[in-house]
C-alpha cells in the first residue's frame, strides 16, 4: 500500500512543479518528471496500457496543428490516446526547447507573457497524463486496500469457518477460497467479480470488470507447502494479464501449512504491500493469508519456518514449457 500511496504523492509534487514553473525552470521540470516517469515500473505499464487503447498520432502533426489553432487540441478518441499522446510530448521535449514549444503554440493567441504561455501550455498539454495516472493509481489504490481488508477479516474472523467447510471438499477447495474472496470484494468494495471465465490461456479462478476500462485479474492458490506452485501460480496470473490486455494482476495465496510462513521476496521496496513481481512490464502483486486456524494460542505455539518465494523461483516457473 505504502508503495502507491508515495506514487501518488510524487505524481502530484511533479505535476505541481511543471504546473507552477516560469519558463527559466520550465524545461528542467519537464525533463526531471519524464525521467522520473519512466524510472517507476508501475507507470510506465499504466502508459502502455493507454497505447493498446489507442496509438497515438505523430507528434510532430500534432503540435503543427496546436500552433494552427492557436492552443492544444486533441486528435485522439479516448481519454487513454490522450494521456499517450501527452507522455509522448513530455518524454521528447528537450530542457532547451521546452519554452520555445510553448511560444510557437501560443504567439498568435494574444499574449505576450511568455511565463503565462507556459503555464497555459504545461495545463493544457499534460492534464491528460498527470490526471489520468493519478486516477489509475487511485483504482488500484482501491483493490489493494480492499484486499488488505479481506486478510484482516480472514485471518481475524473467517478462517475457522472457511476451513470447516474446506474439510467437507478439499477437492474444490481452491474454488472454496475464491469464492469467498470473489463475495467480499463484491460486499465489500462493489467490485463485480466473474467465477472463471473462459480466456485463450486458462480459466483464472477470478476476472472482475473484463468489459469496463480497468479489468481485474485475480487468481487464488492454496500454499500446503510447495514453494513452486505458488510461482506457477505468479506465471498464471501474468498469462491472464496476457489475454484480457491489463499490465496488473493479483495472486492470492492461502497458507493451509501449520508451521510455515509465507514470505515473498519480490522485486518491490521491501516495506511495500502487497510484494510483487515485475514479468515483461507486468506487476503481479502476491498477497498472503492465513488461512488455517491456529491449533494452539500463540504462546504455547513454536517457532514459525518461513517458506520464501523469490524471483528466482518465479523465473523457472516462466522458463518451463
Amino acid at each position: 500500500m505504502r508503495l502507491l500511496d508515495d506514487l501518488q504523492e510524487s505524481l502530484a509534487r511533479r505535476r505541481s512543479l511543471i504546473f507552477d514553473a516560469r519558463r527559466q525552470s520550465f524545461g528542467r521540470e519537464v525533463k526531471y518528471a519524464a525521467d522520473w516517469i519512466a524510472k517507476q515500473p508501475l507507470l510506465a505499464a499504466i502508459i502502455a496500457e493507454g497505447r493498446d487503447v489507442e496509438e497515438p498520432p505523430p507528434l510532430a502533426d500534432w503540435l503543427e496543428g496546436c500552433a494552427r489553432e492557436r492552443g492544444i487540441s486533441w486528435p485522439t478518441q479516448t481519454v487513454e490516446g490522450q494521456a499517450a499522446l501527452s507522455w509522448e510530448l513530455l518524454s521528447s521535449l528537450q530542457p532547451h526547447e521546452a519554452a520555445n514549444r510553448a511560444y510557437k503554440v501560443y504567439m498568435r493567441a494574444g499574449s505576450a507573457n511568455m511565463d503565462d504561455m507556459v503555464q497555459r501550455f504545461a495545463r493544457e498539454a499534460f492534464t491528460p497524463l498527470f490526471g489520468w495516472l493519478a486516477e489509475r493509481l487511485k483504482q488500484r489504490s482501491s483493490v489493494v486496500f480492499a484486499l488488505r481488508r479481506y486478510v484482516y477479516v480472514t485471518e481475524r474472523f473467517n478462517r475457522s469457518a472457511l476451513h470447516a467447510r474446506y474439510g467437507q471438499r478439499t477437492a474444490t477447495g481452491e474454488e472454496l477460497y475464491n469464492d469467498d474472496l470473489q463475495k467480499f470484494l463484491f460486499l465489500d468494495a462493489g467490485y463485480v467479480t466473474y467465477a472463471k471465465p473462459r480466456s485463450a490461456t486458462g480459466e483464472p479462478d477470478l476476472v472482475g470488470e473484463l468489459s469496463g476500462a480497468d479489468p481485474i485479474v485475480l487468481d487464488g492458490k492454496l500454499y500446503k507447502g510447495t514453494v513452486p506452485y505458488v510461482a506457477k501460480g505468479v506465471r498464471q496470473v501474468y498469462e491472464y494479464t496476457q489475454d484480457h490486455g491489463t499490465n496488473v494482476g493479483y495472486l492470492v495465496v492461502f497458507n493451509l501449512t501449520p508451521d510455515q510462513t509465507l514470505v515473498v521476496s519480490g522485486d518491490g521496496p521491501a516495506a511495500s504491500w502487497p510484494p510483487y513481481f515485475e514479468v515483461a512490464g507486468v506487476q503481479v502483486y502476491v498477497v498472503v493469508v492465513r488461512a488455517l486456524p491456529p491449533p494452539t494460542t500463540a504462546s504455547k505455539m513454536g517457532p514459525l519456518k518461513p517458506a520464501l518465494l523469490t524471483r528466482d523461483d518465479v523465473q523457472q516457473a516462466l522458463d518451463e514449457d
